[in-house]
């Protein structure tokens, strides 16, 4: 009889992940830590919500040709006392009409979209105790990712504010990128999984390695694409000798910029690398199994505002921060 224990049906498992996020500012402002900046966005957002306006960004407005990304946040706390920002923003969502199935029956009924938009919330806490601030991020694979806080943030300290001429987020991993990018020898071989909607938010690049794929992506139109190469024979214990020179420099640049430029990491579904080391051993790169994160099953029925979620990690959050402020 198996043991193992079910989770009860009106729980739901939610992941937090972890980044860092830097402003660099203006030379005129060079005064102004990255943390400076980062609390003058966020009391911008506030005073914005407390004239009952608020701020909306869509993301893709140079893209005539592409779906609106319509994001604001809808709360900015500050905790000053623990040095916390309780935050949260929505994604408006487009597209076709929402339909809506009524309990009682099977039948779908349209939304009245006249009494408002259908949003996508995600909640994020802020702990700038140390600088660069630490992001504790909710992933939400419908609503807002960290590229849209990045460019939310960025857009106000630059264009509004004029701060700031960049804001990145770094995402804190499990796997160091550093080390596998140090230890790369020669890539055995690779397995790439991609919505192929989502090349054309990649950086230019990066784009070039899959310019192909994308091709297939919009004629075909699939859901997914599957990339796999290998550069040995499966369950081969003799490897080539010769460097894979093409694919060395493809995922070390893919890493690099995993690691740099962090919004990349959200467009795959899967990145995987098996390569051989500097002392030639056989070593594994899993991308998305890598990063830091807490996994909490919550009843969403029970949780009416963000101080409730802040209150569910929050404990996690401390003990996460301790290492970094030492």
């Amino acid at each position: 009889m198996s043991t193992e224990v079910s989770k009860p049906e009106n729980l739901t498992s939610i992941r937090f992940h972890f980044y860092s996020i830097r402003f660099t500012p203006y030379n005129d402002v060079s005064n102004l830590t990255s943390n400076d900046i980062l609390i003058k966005v966020v009391t911008y957002v506030t005073s914005e919500l407390l004239k009952q306006k608020g701020y909306l960004i869509d993301r893709y407005h140079k893209r005539p040709n592409t779906e609106r990304r319509e994001l604001f946040m809808n709360e900015a706390t500050i905790l000053a006392k623990d040095k916390r920002i309780r935050c949260s923003i929505a994604l408006l969502r487009g597209g076709k009409q929402p339909m809506l199935k009524p309990a009682d029956t099977f039948e779908l009924v349209p939304l009245d979209k006249a009494k408002g938009s259908i949003v996508e919330q995600t909640h994020f806490f802020i702990d700038y105790s140390r600088t660069p601030a630490v992001i504790c991020l909710e992933f939400n694979n419908d609503g807002p990712r960290i590229s849209d806080i990045e460019y939310y943030f960025r857009n106000i300290a630059h264009d509004r504010l004029f701060l700031s001429k960049a804001c990145e987020a770094t995402l804190f991993v499990e796997n160091n990128i550093d080390k596998t990018i140090s230890d790369l020898h020669n890539v055995l071989n690779f397995e790439i999984k991609m919505q192929p909607q989502k090349i054309p938010q990649m950086d230019n690049d990066l784009k070039g390695y899959i310019t192909d794929i994308s091709t297939i992506g919009q004629r075909l139109k699939p859901k997914f694409i599957k990339i796999e190469a290998l550069f040995q024979t499966p369950g081969s214990k003799i490897k080539s000798a010769e460097l894979n020179k093409e694919a060395n420099s493809m995922i070390l640049n893919f890493l690099k910029k995993f690691k740099g430029r962090s919004f990349n990491i959200d467009c795959f579904e899967n990145f995987e690398v098996k390569y051989e080391d500097k002392d030639g051993m056989e070593a594994f790169f899993t991308l998305l199994k890598s990063k830091k994160e807490i996994i909490k099953d919550i009843d969403l029925g029970s949780i009416r505002n963000t101080r409730q979620w802040y209150e569910l990690i929050k404990d996690d959050f401390d003990e996460f921060m301790q290492p970094l402020k030492s």
